[in-house]
């Protein structure tokens, strides 16, 4: 019986030798050492060493691991290594395996590094790595390490510069309910190093909403990309680049080539400059004056195709001489190119034909003329000092195509006198682009009124919709400040009002005390309130006119501190209540008042004329915010309808 049972323990030793080989080295100071090689893993904490061992190996059986073996049958096992050495290899032949241990005074970290690494066949992939513990996101650059990236391989010899672990936490999958993490945390040892501690657990997800059971694991991963072969090259040909280049198929060949042709001869895209040509032939593009580092104008700046542009510059002019000569100022220099349709050079030519000259004197009273002939309008330098005929103001009406063909364009002038006093000269560009067949309606909003653009006003007669002016910004206006500051002759300049802009404005009337005061308080009204002053303001920057709930009334209220003889109205007063309507994370503006506020002298007219007889008169718009701050609203508590089995209490009662 003893026999047997010492025969079964020599048994359980024999299996051990066969399965795992460990060398034990005795260092200087009495620590001791182990490296195990077991399977494809290897653990090894070595201090200082001064031995070389040999160790003949027995045969190892193979392991289901995911890497090669580390020894076999008659393989000798090597750990060569010097006193104070900084690096031990641990060598195993004749494996094509080579395991590099490199030591640090802080950690050691063992890497098994294959000695030869086989590209992957053509049309297969390499396979994914699935084990958390190869996995490091931090890990950018091959064979170096990566500052405070904790799961790096090539950090062991850097560990005392870490501060802290870029990567915390690698998991597997964050939609499992249960899912696999490896856990990364810095920590410092007795001697004042840093050492890196790794550990794997298992983490349960607190989302309600997380997956159970995986039946589809297909679904959690992305999808593996088709890796181009002999034998699927040219689907993939087809499929990604055929839109470019013709293929094989007659059929897709045409569909191909139509593209192409459609491509080639198509119109205008959005921001491509318009080509021009000019009377000799030469190709250009279409330019629009805008100020360049200064307000100086630079007539270089190209106009691109469906962008609107506005611009306003300035021009230092010695106008004796330059009135005639520099092109700039004379209206016949926008009319000498030709724009060109398409961008293909054969595409058909257009002519840019007037369609409105308005001429300015220097007074600022401006005329629209009858005709748009311009041919006798060039600039002119009288015995006067005053240059005559001077382009103020261009603007550019395209018309396109939806194709992105140009059918039309026409161009607006304003000519004026100017002299010294009016130097340096200002002048005003603009292009419009419009869609041919169709009628646009620009909004102020949608739904909401947006910051900077005007005011949408109309007038209802008895019984009918809400009318609006033609132009957006002859709505709802104010008087328009000017250097003069005669109200007279500036009556016909008014700024819109814009939503959120407040203004203050205003001018001088000289009066008389002889003036009949009926007339007087209708001209003043008349210049303060505009000419046609409008009933109506839309709450909605795109609310429809016919929609006539949706326009707020402008209430006029009028105040006169006492009745004298003769009121005159001296200051016009529009105050804009908004409010913020809808949703608190797309809020829109709401005009939910518009109050007139018209006030009128307190004296009679003769003393208002007394002494110098200039009358001063304001207008102003104020824009009040009257949002309330939201309120939180909470759904009541449920009812909690419970009720206890008979039994609940048994056997108690």
């Amino acid at each position: 019986m003893a026999l047997l049972l010492w025969t079964s323990i020599f048994c359980i030793f024999a299996i051990t030798a066969h399965t795992q080989v460990s060398t034990t080295f005795q260092t200087p100071t009495g620590d001791i050492s182990t490296a195990s090689v077991k399977g494809n893993e290897s653990v090894t904490d070595v201090k200082e060493l001064n031995t070389t061992t040999e160790i003949a190996a027995p045969s190892v059986p193979k392991t289901t691991g995911a890497g090669p073996q580390s020894a076999s049958t008659g393989e000798t096992v090597k750990v060569d290594t010097t006193t104070n050495a900084t690096e031990a290899t641990l060598t195993v032949s004749p494996s094509k395996t080579t395991t590099r241990t490199t030591i640090h005074s802080t950690a050691i970290t063992t890497t098994t590094v294959p000695s030869t690494k086989s590209l992957p066949l053509s049309g297969a992939l390499p396979p994914p790595i699935t084990n958390l513990s190869l996995l490091c996101p931090c890990n950018t650059m091959d064979n170096q390490c990566d500052v405070n990236c904790c799961c790096d391989l090539d950090c062991a010899g850097d560990l005392a510069l870490f501060t802290s672990c870029t990567v915390q936490k690698v998991i597997a999958d964050p939609q499992l309910c249960s899912q696999q993490a490896v856990l990364y945390s810095l920590n410092t040892t007795a001697d004042g190093f840093a050492q890196v501690q790794s550990t794997a657990m298992e983490e349960v997800n607190p989302n309600v909403f997380c997956i159970q059971t995986a039946n589809y694991m297909a679904a959690l991963e992305f999808a593996t990309p088709e890796v181009p072969t002999e034998g699927n090259f040219d689907s993939l040909f087809q499929k990604f680049v055929g839109f470019f280049f013709s293929s094989s198929s007659g059929r897709e060949t045409d569909v191909v080539s139509s593209r192409a042709n459609a491509q080639t001869a198509s119109g205008y895209l959005y921001a491509d400059v318009i080509q021009t040509v000019d009377k000799d032939g030469i190709q250009g593009f279409l330019t629009l004056p805008a100020p360049s580092v200064t307000s100086q104008c630079t007539d270089a700046n190209p106009a691109a195709f469906l962008e609107s542009q506005k611009t306003q510059c300035i021009r230092n002019l010695d106008l004796a001489t330059d009135c005639a000569n520099v092109p700039a100022l004379s209206p016949h220099n926008y009319l000498q190119d030709r724009i060109l349709s398409m961008k293909n050079n054969g595409s058909e030519l257009v002519n840019i034909w007037v369609s409105s000259v308005t001429l300015q004197s220097l007074n600022g009273t401006r005329i629209r003329l009858n005709s748009t002939d311009i041919t006798a309008y060039s600039p002119g330098w009288d015995k006067n000092s005053v240059c005559s005929n001077v382009v103020l103001k261009v603007i550019y009406e395209i018309e396109y195509h939806e194709t992105g063909a140009i059918v039309n364009a026409k161009v607006a002038f304003t000519l004026g006198a100017v002299d010294r006093d009016m130097l340096p000269l200002q002048q005003d560009f603009q292009i419009i682009f419009t869609q041919a067949s169709t009628h646009p309606v620009p909004l102020s909003g949608n739904p909401g009124y947006v910051f900077g653009l005007p005011l949408v006003a109309g007038w209802r007669p008895a019984g009918s919709g809400i009318y609006q002016s033609a132009n957006r910004f002859g709505g709802l206006t104010v008087l328009k400040s000017s250097g003069i500051q005669d109200c007279l002759n500036s009556s016909g300049e008014r700024s819109p009002v814009l939503f959120g802009v407040n203004v203050v404005s205003g001018c001088t009337l000289r009066v008389d005390s002889s003036d009949n005061c009926t007339v007087l308080s209708e001209v003043i009204l008349g210049v303060l309130r505009g000419q046609s002053f409008p009933q109506y303001v839309a709450s909605f920057g795109n609310s429809q006119p016919q929609e006539v709930l949706d326009w707020v009334p402008i209430k006029t209220v009028s105040s006169v501190l006492s009745a004298p003889s003769c009121s005159v109205p001296l200051s016009v007063h529009l105050e804009v209540r908004w409010t913020l309507y809808g949703s608190l994370v797309n809020p829109q503006a709401q005009i939910v008042n518009v109050t007139e506020r018209i006030s009128a002298n307190s004296s009679n007219l003769q003393a208002l004329a007394e002494p110098s007889g200039l009358l001063g008169l304001s207008s102003t718009v104020t824009f009040i915010a009257v949002s309330a701050p939201a309120q939180p609203e909470y759904k009541a508590p449920p009812t909690i309808d419970a009720s206890l089995p008979f039994d609940f209490f048994f056997p108690f009662v």
